[in-house]
């Protein structure tokens, strides 16, 4: 179908990859629920269940890597399709697996996950080239429509699961509905990255930049925790208060809910604060972290079910705040040939977490049994621990996102002498009065421990001779 050029800049196509993005997170995320039908009614072990939590990952992770360079080449709408091609049949194994083997579980969940990465590494980035009535909303955009799928899931499945007949069966089935709808919705969408012809030329899956000390501290350093901490707060932390639930499968949606809904709420602010510069959102992140494990440690340790609402609060909080952090950081770092694919770096880091509660699964027992105290208590010990981390990563993550980040390509290596957290803000709004400068974000900085020597090209060199700008 032929598209003109003033259908393709409509502003509000971004919501139709939108639609398609929700109904695949819907699908990934509806899963968290299930766990406990799993434990409860089919008899799996804490670590069978959580294991499927790592699989998921497992079959993202590749699909990622490999599909944001893809869709950088052959255009998103090559990517985007099939994945919504894979995640049907992915809903439809995870039907039959109570009917058939349980093993057939991580096969659904490996090929959910492979789905879900072709869809997250090139429908982000469709969504911030179809976003031409706000340009700098692109990632946000991307970021709250996953958020809210991520989050309608769980709830939506708990619901089901707790109060209709079948419940390894229902919340699926209402999924396949949504994948077909979300098909239509984005299938005649404009493609906003050209094919480019002939064979794709041999790239790292990882760009270059993704290697360098500067990405490392900005980014790499604390992107496990986006989805560790929100993992944990709804597959770990509340199964130690189900047995004064009455409803155990709404209960665990709701809390899965609550962390993913709160993630999208807060990105708004998060954007507020990222500009007015007051802290780095990755720091801000970390802290949330900080806050929300310490109180889940409470509420392991006091068995109170209500407390793991607010524990999924300030989880959800620093899982939104270092989703925005991350995607605006990428955003800055890549070159526009790169962007599919250092997202797809990004959200592979991200989803590193998704494995945090299968280890805990097997750490917070032998913590338990070398320290000669309770299964609970070692599992309070693991998440204080995380606390630590979280207050220990941010020293170096704030020295380094204090710091400004490189427009590759754009402009000169230059340094910005700003003290205090509001000079983000300052040095953000001074070079978006520069001229030349690619779009709207941060200038340069001087190359952090491990970055390689920027090459001179034409358009490296400094504007009339130009090698400081203060602000």
């Amino acid at each position: 179908m032929e598209h003109s050029e003033e259908e393709a800049v409509m502003p509000r196509m971004w919501r139709r990859v939108g639609a398609a993005m929700f109904t695949v997170a819907f699908g990934a995320n509806l899963f968290a629920p299930m766990l406990e039908v799993y434990r409860e009614q089919d008899g799996l072990s804490e670590s069978f269940v959580t294991g499927m939590l790592g699989i998921y990952a497992a079959g993202l992770v590749p699909a990622l890597l490999v599909f944001g360079p893809v869709s950088d080449h052959r255009g998103r709408r090559a990517v985007m399709r099939p994945a919504l091609a894979v995640v049907f049949p992915a809903s439809l194994i995870l039907a039959a697996a109570s009917q058939t083997s349980e093993w057939l579980l991580y096969l659904g969940r490996w090929i959910m996950g492979f789905g879900v990465g072709m869809a997250m590494s090139s429908g982000s980035a469709w969504v911030k080239q179809l976003s031409t009535d706000q340009p700098g909303a692109g990632p946000r955009r991307a970021t709250v429509v996953l958020s809210a799928g991520f989050g309608a899931g769980p709830l939506a499945a708990g619901l089901l699961a707790q109060f209709l007949p079948a419940p390894q069966v229902t919340p699926f089935m209402v999924h396949l509905v949504l994948v077909l709808v979300g098909a239509a919705m984005v299938w005649c969408v404009p493609e906003t990255q050209p094919a480019i012809q002939g064979p794709r030329p041999r790239q790292p899956l990882v760009p270059p930049i993704a290697l360098t000390g500067r990405f490392f501290w900005v980014v790499a350093a604390w992107a496990p925790w986006v989805f560790g901490t929100a993992t944990v707060a709804f597959a770990s932390i509340p199964l130690y208060t189900l047995s004064s639930v009455r409803f155990p499968i709404a209960y665990l949606g709701l809390v899965a809910s609550v962390v993913m809904l709160t993630g999208v709420l807060v990105q708004p602010l998060a954007a507020r604060l990222g500009e007015d510069g007051w802290l780095p959102l990755s720091v801000t992140g970390l802290g949330a972290a900080s806050a929300g494990l310490r109180l889940g440690a409470l509420t392991v340790t006091w068995h109170l079910s209500w407390l793991a609402i607010p524990t999924a609060v300030l989880l959800g909080v620093s899982y939104g705040f270092m989703m925005v952090a991350g995607l605006r950081e990428v955003e800055l770092l890549a070159r526009p040939h790169e962007l599919g694919a250092l997202i797809g770096v990004f959200y592979t880091l991200t989803y590193v977490g998704f494995a945090v509660p299968f280890v805990l699964s097997f750490l917070a027992p032998a913590v338990a049994r070398v320290a000669g105290v309770g299964k609970t208590t070692g599992f309070v010990w693991c998440l204080l621990a995380g606390v630590v981390v979280c207050a220990a990563s941010a020293v170096p993550v704030a020295r380094a996102a204090s710091r400004v980040v490189p427009d590759p390509g754009t402009t000169a290596q230059r340094r910005l002498t700003v003290p205090g957290p509001r000079g983000v803000a300052s040095r953000a709004r001074a070079l978006e009065r520069r001229p030349g400068r690619r779009g709207p974000g941060l200038p340069d900085q001087e190359p952090l421990p491990g970055d390689p020597l920027p090459a001179c090209t034409p358009w490296d060199r400094p504007a009339h001779g130009a090698d400081t700008l203060s602000a």
